[in-house]
């Protein structure tokens, strides 16, 4: 009686574990090789959108497929994911993760996620794409959106300042133009947060094959790449060229207010360049971002975009995997998701379609996505490691240190590289 009366109450505890968890889907791969079974994707806002829409195109091909679709903001699915996964129950069959958040869920998470190695071909994505899914040697998520980097300029301000797009090869070149332009229109060269976020140093850091972290997961915030990327943000700085951009709010009312000439930014910036200013049409540009030297080769840099995932609980890993591989690597899908809700590419075939071709007439009628396609294509592997968010903050407040205290660059680098390593390094 005892033994029935625990197992009823074990059975309850499961139960209610589920229901705070999100639920479990049924099912999987039919005797006669169809697939079956409910599909339950977490995700947020346009990518959850395109992935309903493909979800209907999956379903003609294998009907006997049922999808359970659940919107949440990114950082509800991933205290979601967290408390599932310690747990080991309640997790979806399909989750949308950030590429650069990926390695966090795979180290702490050892096992707990699908791989891809032996269904996907690494040569049609963008490098920095497989090195987000590749944890350990296994691809444990697809890639799906990208950020590669270039530099938005505002082509108008350029021409009255008498500058050339073309004659900026160097991070040097940047700033004597930039130099140029505060003294023939009054306006600032580049955008650029003093203490808001790194990106500006990231980027730089990344083109001269840096970042927080070595191969092996070990801090190198104090390398020569480090240190040059940090020193040109400086120099930026001290030559007077750049706009604060306290927020984003204070970038864009900066934008519309002409501001500033320019912004280091990924390709997403696109859509948020034409809803902030409307009015300014045909007067921007794209370059890819000068180099630290002329001869060097041409490393580009990434920031943001998702993969997909598949939790190796999922009771229908076969549909779900299926599921994940159709609209990473159909070509229609990648393109409906480009014009549909912005979703740039890390698929190369798609990349080849002719809508990635076509001019933009914002930009004056320049192909602008041929340009980040070439720069998505030169953005060096980097190993982003579980404490990618955390590498983040504290090289935040260096740059703070470096431009708004005018600390010594190499003394706040190799600062952050002692804590880093008592932090980080067992």
């Amino acid at each position: 009686m005892k033994k029935k009366l625990l197992s009823v109450l074990l059975a309850s505890v499961l139960t209610v574990s589920l229901a705070a968890c999100g639920g479990k889907s049924k099912g999987g791969g039919s005797g006669d090789g169809e697939l079956s079974g409910e599909i339950t994707v977490w995700s947020w806002d346009v990518a959850l959108a395109h992935l309903e829409a493909q979800a209907e195109k999956f379903q003609e091909k294998y009907p006997d497929v049922e999808f359970n679709f659940e919107e949440m903001g990114v950082q509800q699915v991933y205290q979601k994911m967290t408390t599932c996964l310690q747990s080991g129950i309640g997790l979806p069959d399909i989750v949308s993760i950030e590429g650069e958040q990926m390695a966090k869920f795979g180290e702490k998470f050892p096992g707990k996620f699908e791989d891809f190695s032996d269904m996907i071909n690494e040569e049609d994505f963008f490098p920095i794409k497989m090195a987000e899914c590749t944890v350990d040697g296994k691809v444990i998520a697809y890639p799906w959106d990208s950020g590669p980097c270039g530099l938005f300029y505002r082509a108008d301000l350029f021409e009255e300042a008498g500058i050339k797009a073309e004659d900026i090869v160097t991070w040097d070149d940047f700033i004597e133009a930039g130099k140029v332009m505060k003294e023939k229109t009054g306006v600032d060269m580049l955008c650029m947060a003093e203490s808001r976020n790194d990106t500006t140093y990231r980027m730089l850091m990344m083109q001269l094959g840096g970042f927080y972290f070595d191969k092996d997961g070990n801090p190198q915030v104090n390398s020569e790449a480090s240190i040059r990327a940090m020193e040109m943000c400086q120099k930026m700085y001290e030559a007077g060229i750049t706009f604060n951009d306290t927020s984003w709010d204070d970038m864009v009312t900066g934008m519309s207010a002409d501001k500033f000439a320019c912004i280091a930014e990924a390709v997403w910036m696109v859509g948020s360049i034409k809803d902030a200013v409307p009015d300014q049409e045909g007067k921007w540009a794209v370059m890819p971002l000068p180099r630290f030297d002329a001869e060097q080769e041409a490393m580009g840099a990434s920031n943001g975009g998702s993969v997909l995932a598949v939790p190796t609980a999922s009771k229908c890993s076969d549909a779900a995997k299926e599921f994940v591989k159709f609209c990473m690597e159909d070509v229609d899908a990648n393109v409906e998701g480009f014009q549909n809700y912005g979703l740039y590419p890390s698929y190369l075939p798609a990349l080849e379609s002719e809508v990635f071709k076509e001019g933009d007439a914002f930009f004056g009628g320049q192909q602008i996505f041929d340009v980040f396609t070439e720069i998505g294509k030169t953005v060096p592997q980097v190993n982003y490691t579980q404490n990618f968010a955390e590498a983040i903050e504290m090289s935040k407040n260096c740059v703070a240190k470096v431009i708004l205290d005018n600390e010594n660059v190499e003394k706040v680098l190799n600062d952050e590289q002692k804590e880093m390593e008592a932090k980080f390094v067992k």
